[in-house]
């Protein structure tokens, strides 16, 4: 979803026009993600409506590390103020995290599925969660927030998912009977796309 700008170069009396384009990056959860997950499914959805998209396989995803997570977002957002930001289940840390530190330019949109922001008794995870996050500052780093869970998810109990809505003070998008919002049964997610794409 790209916008043209002009640029002119008052010497030469050239115009320029260059193509802005918006960058969609996601963040899968614990142990990978699967052929078959909705991630998968967006980008390439936004790849064929002009964005470029980005969906890095986090290193050691069945023993994930905090800095080792960072280090390859931080990688792959070369231009925060034109990166929306999709994060599921463990994602979602990972891209709050990333926001604490971000220290130049606001990310556009931060899409938050299935995530959480306190320990939920998982050794392997509990490390992403463990100190409390700067709200205040993460809520700087980005204009809009999205956060969408599900009423049945086994993992994340509702009162986390609450917390984390409410922690960004943002209305949560909530599914009926979605479990974790995962493969198989969210491939396709228009729900989602609907979202990214800023559509009504």
């Amino acid at each position: 979803m790209g916008s043209k700008k002009l640029k002119i170069v008052p010497n030469m009396g050239v115009f320029y026009y260059m193509l802005s384009e918006k960058t969609l990056v996601l963040v899968h959860g614990w142990g990978g993600t699967h052929p078959l997950h909705w991630q998968n499914w967006l980008k390439e959805k936004a790849t064929q409506s002009g964005y470029k998209a980005i969906f890095p396989l986090m290193p050691n995803y069945n023993f994930p590390v905090l800095s080792e997570w960072l280090a390859t977002l931080e990688k792959n957002v070369s231009a925060p103020g034109q990166t929306i930001l999709v994060g599921h289940s463990l994602g979602c840390p990972t891209i709050l995290r990333y926001l604490e530190k971000l220290s130049s330019g606001k990310i556009p949109l931060v899409v938050l599925v299935s995530g959480f922001a306190r320990p939920l008794g998982i050794a392997e995870i509990d490390g992403f969660v463990s100190e409390s996050f700067d709200w205040e500052k993460i809520k700087q780093s980005a204009e809009k927030f999205a956060v969408v869970f599900s009423d049945s998810d086994p993992f994340i109990p509702m009162k986390e998912s609450l917390y984390l809505s409410d922690s960004l003070g943002v209305k949560p998008v909530v599914e009926k009977n979605a479990g974790h919002i995962t493969a198989p049964d969210f491939g396709p997610y228009e729900r989602i796309w609907r979202i990214v794409s800023q559509e009504k």
